[in-house]
């Protein structure tokens, strides 16, 4: 039995900054994880023996000004602390939308059940800078069960997902401090920094308990994903 571990074996090495390596790298190890689903499995079933990565695990339900709720559950389900690549499961509930916005991170993305409508607006820009103009979509992508993408921590990008769709995803080490997201409706702009720098208030609010990842787990049992 190949361990999740052992299945990212064509990461190793990938220059996280060239999306060609990282696209061409992230479709090996996502085709293997999707013709071996018991690999998700086991990992998640020993998620409750490893208090670092359910530590990572986070189940928001944050709630924009009108009012619509906005909750994407995030099981970590690997994490190397020396290279910077984790794998996670993210699982998209009612009312879930995105803001356009970049990342701190190259990752890749597998669709594995339901999908999303996938906004494109191009790149932030070389510094990092924040853009002044509200952003607009170049691209518009609908992303179904099967999908595979790559994307640079670049890139801005935004979803609006199905209720119940599950994507895997392979995240890169950490490129920059920030990323940020932009009301375009509004002009509104955000900094966004990693977890280290939230205070223990926000990150308990946001906790993946045991008991919500058992629930979690049962569901994707129901839904005969793996």
């Amino acid at each position: 039995m190949e361990s999740l571990e052992s299945v990212l074996a064509p990461l190793d090495g990938v220059d996280w900054e060239d999306i060609d390596q990282v696209g061409s790298a992230s479709r090996k190890v996502l085709s293997a994880i999707d013709a071996d689903r018991d690999i998700l499995r086991r990992a998640l079933d020993d998620l409750p023996s490893r208090p670092d990565l359910l530590a990572m695990c986070e189940h928001p339900d944050i709630d924009d000004a009108d009012g619509k709720g906005q909750q994407l559950d995030k099981i970590v389900l690997y994490a190397n602390a020396e290279t910077g690549v984790r794998v996670r499961l993210h699982t998209f509930w009612p009312g879930y939308y995105d803001l356009p916005h970049n990342h701190r991170w190259t990752f890749a993305s597998l669709v594995l059940r339901g999908g999303f409508r996938h906004y494109l607006y191009g790149d932030q820009g070389p510094d990092d800078a924040m853009p002044q103009a509200a952003p607009q979509a170049l691209t518009v992508r609908e992303e179904r069960a099967g999908t595979t993408y790559a994307l640079h921590h670049r890139a801005l990008h935004a979803l609006i997902a199905e209720p119940g769709s599950v994507s895997l995803v392979l995240r890169g080490p950490a490129a920059k401090d920030r990323s940020f997201l932009i009301d375009p409706q509004t002009g509104t702009r955000l900094w966004h920094f990693g977890a280290s720098t939230e205070s223990p208030e926000a990150v308990q609010r946001k906790r993946m308990t045991p008991a919500l990842l058992q629930d979690l787990s049962a569901k994707f049992r129901e839904w005969d994903l793996f």
